[in-house]
C-alpha cells in the first residue's frame, strides 16, 4: 500500500489518490449531498498530503532527537472533528453494545492504571473506537477524549491513513518485526519503547486510558490472532477494559482505497483487574471491578496474555475466536461465548494416550464436557512446554488449549483414569503401552481406540495387539472412527464419529453423547458390535488413497488435464474391494457403508489434505519423501501377512503393494491394471 503512493514522473496524483476519487459516487449513495461529498473527499485528499509526519518520527532520521520530540503525540481537535464527520456516513450502521459499562471507566482513570484492549482487523480500528464513543456523547465522549493509543511506526508513515491517528493521543512504539527488518535502528527503537512505557505510566496517572491492540498486527481473516507477549508489561497488574470490534474491516477492505458503508458493532466489557495492585489501591478498588487473579505457579505471562484474549473473544462471534476457539464451550450455539473451566467435580477423568494430531483434537472435543483430560506423552520437556504455552507445540502451535487439558508423563495417571482414549499411532504402540500396561490393568476403564491403521503384527489391528501383547481385557474395548482431519476438528468444522463396542453395547449411547457437541456428531456404528469393521474401514481407506494418488499422477504425467472422470469412476471399485478385504478380515459388510467406511474412504481419496493421496501422486513424479511415515504406507506393507493377497482378488491393493513395497515400475503396473479398472 505504501509503495502504491509513490507518484511517477509526469503524474499529478499517486495511484491511490486517483482511485480515491471514485469514493464521491459512494458517498452520494450513502446520503451525502453531491457538493458535500466532493468537499469532504477533496479535503481528505488535501489533508492527507499536507499533514506532516508527527515530530516523534524525527528520531528515525536523527536518534539524538528523541529527548527533544519524545514519543507522545497529542490530539489535533481540528483534524479530529474532520475525521469524525468523514466517518459518519460510513459508520451509520454500526451499533454500540455495553453502554452500561461506560460509567465505570472515568472514576477509575487517574486513580488506577486503566488499559483498553481490542481485537485488530482494520487500519480504521482506532478511529472507529474513538468515533463510536465520541458520537455516543455524554460519558462516552469524555472516555473517547481520554484515550491514548499505542501506535507502531508504520502507522504514521502512510499518508492515506495518518489522519485518523490525530483524532486522539498516541504513543509511538516499535514492534519486534520492525526491529528485525531495521537492525541499524534497533538500539534507537529500544530506547523509543522504553520511553513509551514510562510515558504510558505518566499518562495513566493524569487520567488517560491507554489503548492497545495486543495482536500486534491486523488479522486478515477477522479471527483472533495470538496476542503478542510484548504487551505483558502494559497489561499486567492493570485494570483492563475489553473491547471487541466487528465490521471495521469492511469500511476499508484490504488492498482497496474505496470506502464502504458497513455494518458492524463495538462491544465494551466490564473492567477487570488483571493481577494485583498496591495494598493501598487494592483497599480502594471498587466492587464493580471484576478480578482475574494470576496463579503463583506456571508461566504468568502466558496466563495473562491468553486470558486477555479470552476476555476480548467472549464478545465476538464464535467464528471469530481464531487461535482461542477451543477455549470456549462448543456444546450449544446459544452459549457460544462461555469459557471452558476446570471442573471442581469432573464427570470423568479421561486419559488420552499418545502424542499425535488425533490425540490433541479428540482431547479438545472431550474438553467441552465437565471432564478433565490428561494427554500422556513420553518426553518431560515436551509436556512442560505444552503446559506452559497452553498449546500442542508439535502439531497445533496456533491453537490455545482449554484449562481442563494437561499433558503428563506420569504413567500412574492411567491407574486413576475413568476412561482411556487410545490415540497412539500404530507404529508407536510399544513405546507407550510397555510403560502403561501395569497401570491400565489396575482399573476397568473403557478403552476407546480412535487412531486408524494397521500395526504390522500378525493380528494387524490396534485393539487386537493391546489384548495380545499388553494383557488388556477386550471387554473394555471400543472403536471410534469417522471421516475427519484433526486440523479441521481443531478449527471446529462439523464432522462426526461412529462407535462400536466389543461387549459393553449399553455404554455406546453414553460415549456418543460425551463425544458430541455443536460441531461433532457421534453415533453408534452401523453394526454397533463390529469393532473389527470400524477399525478396518479406517485402516484400509488409506491404501486406496495411495491408489488414487498413483492413478492421478499417472494420468496427469502422461495425458495431462483433469482426471476427475477416471478417479470417481474407479472409486466404486475401490469401495467394493475395500469391503471385500474388510469382510475377509472379520468385519461386517454393512459396517463399510458407514462413516468409518465409505465416508472415510471418500475423504481419504478426494480430500484436499489427504497425505497418502499426495504421497502416491508425488511418487509418480519422483518427489516422494523416502522417510515419510503414514497409515497407508504402514498398512500396505502389512496387508499381505493378513489375507490371501492375490492380484486377481484384490487388484488395486496388489498394484499399490507392487509399486510401493516391491519397487516395481509404476507405469508398468498401472498400464496392466487400468484397462481392467474400467469395469466397476
Amino acid at each position: 500500500m505504501h509503495d502504491d503512493k509513490d507518484t511517477k514522473a509526469g503524474e499529478t496524483h499517486a495511484p491511490w489518490q486517483r482511485e480515491f476519487f471514485k469514493n464521491i459516487e459512494a458517498f452520494i449513495r450513502y446520503g451525502v449531498p453531491e457538493e458535500e461529498a466532493k468537499r469532504r473527499l477533496y479535503t481528505f485528499l488535501k489533508l492527507s498530503v499536507e499533514t506532516p509526519l508527527p515530530a516523534v518520527m524525527d528520531t528515525f532520521k536523527d536518534p539524538t532527537a528523541l529527548e527533544r520530540v519524545g514519543v507522545h503525540t497529542r490530539q489535533n481537535p481540528e483534524l479530529r472533528d474532520f475525521v469524525v464527520s468523514f466517518l459518519d456516513p460510513l459508520m451509520t450502521n454500526f451499533t454500540f453494545e455495553g453502554e452500561e459499562n461506560l460509567k465505570y471507566i472515568l472514576p477509575l482513570a487517574g486513580k488506577f492504571p486503566v488499559v483498553l484492549i481490542s481485537n485488530h482487523i482494520s487500519h480504521l480500528d482506532a478511529p472507529a473506537i474513538y468515533h463510536l464513543l465520541y458520537r455516543q456523547g455524554g460519558e462516552a465522549r469524555k472516555v473517547a477524549d481520554q484515550l491514548a493509543f499505542i501506535a507502531g511506526r508504520l502507522a504514521f508513515e502512510e499518508d492515506f491513513g495518518r489522519l485518523g491517528l490525530y483524532m486522539f493521543d498516541t504513543l509511538l512504539v516499535c514492534s519486534k518485526r520492525d526491529m528485525t527488518q531495521n537492525p541499524g535502528l534497533a538500539d534507537t527503537m529500544t530506547r523509543i519503547n522504553m520511553r513509551a512505557f514510562r510515558q504510558s505510566q505518566a499518562l495513566q496517572k493524569e487520567g488517560k486510558v491507554l489503548a492497545i491492540f495486543p495482536e500486534g498486527t491486523r488479522s486478515r481473516t477477522g479471527s483472533l490472532l495470538g496476542f503478542v507477549d510484548t504487551v505483558y508489561h502494559y497489561v499486567a497488574n492493570k485494570i483492563i477494559i475489553p473491547v471487541s470490534l466487528e465490521g471495521t474491516d469492511q469500511i476499508l477492505p484490504a488492498d482497496s482505497f474505496l470506502f464502504q458503508q458497513a455494518r458492524g458493532k463495538m462491544s465494551l466489557g466490564r473492567p477487570v483487574l488483571v493481577g494485583e495492585l498496591s495494598k493501598k489501591l487494592m483497599a480502594e478498588l471498587p466492587d464493580y471491578v471484576d478480578r482475574l487473579p494470576v496463579p503463583e505457579e506456571g508461566d504468568k505471562k502466558q496466563f495473562i496474555i491468553d486470558n486477555l484474549a479470552a476476555l476480548v473473544g467472549r464478545q465476538l462471534h464464535r467464528h471469530r475466536h481464531g487461535t482461542y476457539r477451543n477455549l470456549y464451550r462448543g456444546l450449544d450455539p446459544t452459549e457460544e461465548n462461555t469459557l471452558i473451566r476446570m471442573p471442581a467435580q469432573p464427570q470423568e477423568n479421561i486419559l488420552v494416550v499418545g502424542h499425535s494430531p488425533a490425540a490433541t483434537a479428540i482431547a479438545c472435543v472431550l474438553a467441552n464436557q465437565n471432564v478433565t483430560v490428561s494427554i500422556y506423552v513420553l518426553e518431560d520437556e515436551l509436556a512442560a512446554e505444552c503446559n506452559e504455552m497452553r498449546v500442542d507445540r508439535t502439531h497445533f502451535p496456533l491453537f490455545k488449549l482449554p484449562p481442563n487439558i494437561q499433558f503428563t508423563t506420569n504413567p500412574q495417571t492411567a491407574e486413576k483414569a475413568t476412561m482411556v482414549f487410545q490415540c497412539v499411532r500404530p507404529w508407536e504402540l510399544d513405546r507407550y503401552y510397555s510403560r502403561l500396561k501395569l497401570y491400565l490393568a489396575k482399573n476397568d476403564a473403557p478403552i476407546i481406540s480412535a487412531v486408524k491403521g494397521f500395526t504390522g503384527s500378525p493380528r494387524g489391528l490396534i485393539l487386537d495387539d493391546l489384548a495380545a501383547d499388553y494383557d488388556l481385557d477386550p471387554v473394555r474395548f471400543f472403536a471410534m472412527s469417522g471421516a475427519n482431519y484433526p486440523q479441521q476438528i481443531m478449527e471446529r468444522k462439523i464432522t462426526g464419529y461412529e462407535i462400536a463396542a466389543v461387549s459393553r453395547l449399553d455404554r455406546i449411547e453414553y460415549l456418543t453423547k460425551l463425544c458430541s457437541n455443536a460441531y461433532i456428531f457421534a453415533r453408534p456404528a452401523v453394526v454397533p458390535s463390529d469393532v473389527k469393521g470400524v477399525q478396518l474401514g479406517g485402516a484400509l481407506k488409506n491404501i486406496y488413497a495411495l491408489a488414487t494418488g498413483l492413478l492421478d499422477g499417472y494420468y496427469e504425467k502422461n495425458l495431462g488435464g483433469n482426471n476427475d472422470n477416471s478417479l470417481f469412476h474407479v472409486s466404486n471399485r475401490f469401495y467394493r474391494e475395500m469391503t471385500a478385504i474388510g469382510t475377509a478380515l472379520g468385519g461386517k459388510p454393512e459396517t463399510f457403508s458407514g462413516l468409518s467406511g465409505l465416508t472415510d474412504l471418500m475423504l481419504a481419496c478426494f480430500g484436499q489434505e489427504s497425505k497418502d493421496r499426495q504421497y502416491g501422486h508425488d511418487l509418480v513424479y519422483g518427489k516422494a519423501d523416502p522417510s515419510h511415515k503414514s497409515s497407508g504406507l504402514f498398512g500396505i506393507r502389512s496387508l499381505p501377512n493378513l489375507i490371501d493377497f492375490k492380484p486377481e482378488k484384490y487388484p488395486v491393493a496388489w498394484a499399490v503393494h507392487a509399486i510401493l513395497v516391491e519397487g516395481r515400475s509404476g507405469e508398468e503396473v498401472l498400464d496392466k491394471i487400468v484397462y481392467n479398472l474400467r469395469r466397476v
